[in-house]
């Protein structure tokens, strides 16, 4: 029983100022945020299947869920338009019903995104990152609960070797940013070897030009440790950070015409537990580039049986800009009978 003009609660909302950083404008672009649960009212009632987002008019968005964990919340949705030096106000509404479960796409949202509902042909592409790469064999690519399962062995005599297979290509005539969520899910192999990599390929003249990113184990007095690796710096030098586990983990390349870098967090029940930024010289100038996946062995007489997931991957294109919570609370209905 309620009195007279007393309050229910409808849904709660959070309103995101999107700000346009570039020197042009944006039109039709996708943006993301990241918001600790603490800043979120009433947490426990934001479910990914409840959230949608809607303009400064409520008209809906296109938008993706893309973590709810206890500690982080990330959504992302496209902006159909924000002029140069411009802004966008957007709401975020959660914690009731969902009037726009159609605009959850993802496939609207990027330019390529796989979230491995189903299994594909993915083929072969010799990348040169690692010499004379093979395809997977039958069987060793599978999916399972919406996850890719990358389960190969790998043996060596004297040479590295490698499995590789290509998902998607793009055509770098801007900057674009190719994320992946992943685990390794294989043992300590007492090898120097890669349980999961995701790189970019493409031809340059007579050679081939690359980046990747992904964790490789090492093996130094008998002990292995595994490290976050991004192609090689300026100086070819192997770059790396603290040990890495088998936790979830967001990579990230990002490739333009005159550079490309990596990003990569790794991440335990939804906190931060370490993460890297990596750079490189390499320059892409507009050619087409495979972007794939792949495991090596790089240890000699040795055999590895790797073992990865994949959850999803994305290519979004570019763009800078600042998103920041502007206003957040409860829309009420008024209860219009009396006691």
């Amino acid at each position: 029983m309620q009195a007279l003009g007393s309050c229910t609660t409808d849904r709660y909302y959070i309103d995101v100022n999107v700000t346009n950083l570039e020197n042009f404008d944006l039109v039709n672009y996708t943006f993301n945020i990241t918001i600790p649960s603490e800043r979120i009212p009433a947490y426990s009632r934001l479910k990914a299947g409840n959230v949608y987002v809607v303009d400064e008019n409520g008209n809906p968005l296109y938008y993706w869920v893309m973590r709810r964990t206890r500690k982080v919340f990330t959504v992302f949705f496209r902006v159909p338009y924000i002029p140069k030096d411009g802004w966008a106000v957007v709401r975020i509404y959660y914690g009731s019903d969902n009037p726009y479960r159609k605009y959850r796409k993802p496939a609207m949202l990027f330019m390529y995104f796989n979230n491995f509902n189903s299994l594909e042909n993915y083929p072969h592409v010799d990348t040169g990152i690692f010499d004379n790469s093979n395809p997977f064999d039958p069987g060793e690519l599978s999916t399972s609960r919406g996850k890719l399962v990358i389960n190969s062995t790998i043996s060596t005599w004297l040479f590295s070797e490698a499995k590789e297979a290509r998902l998607t290509t793009l055509t770098v005539n801007d900057s674009y940013r190719i994320v992946f969520k992943f685990r390794r899910a294989s043992d300590t192999q007492n090898a120097e070897s890669y349980p999961f990599y995701m790189f970019i390929h493409t031809h340059a003249g007579r050679g081939d030009r690359y980046d990747y990113i992904g964790i490789h184990e090492t093996v130094y007095a008998g002990s292995s440790k595994f490290y976050f690796e991004f192609g090689n710096d300026q100086n070819g030098a192997t770059e790396v950070n603290k040990r890495a586990g088998k936790q979830y983990y967001l990579g990230e390349i990002f490739v333009s015409p005159s550079s490309s870098a990596g990003r990569i967090e790794k991440f335990s029940s939804g906190a931060l537990i370490a993460s890297q930024v990596f750079e490189t010289g390499r320059r892409f100038r507009n050619r087409e580039v495979s972007i794939g996946f792949g495991q090596a062995n790089a240890d000699i007489f040795a055999d590895v049986n790797l073992l990865a997931y994949v959850d999803w991957v994305y290519v979004v294109k570019s763009a800078e800009y600042s998103a920041e919570i502007v206003a957040a609370g409860v829309e009420c209905l008024f209860n219009q009978g009396v006691v």
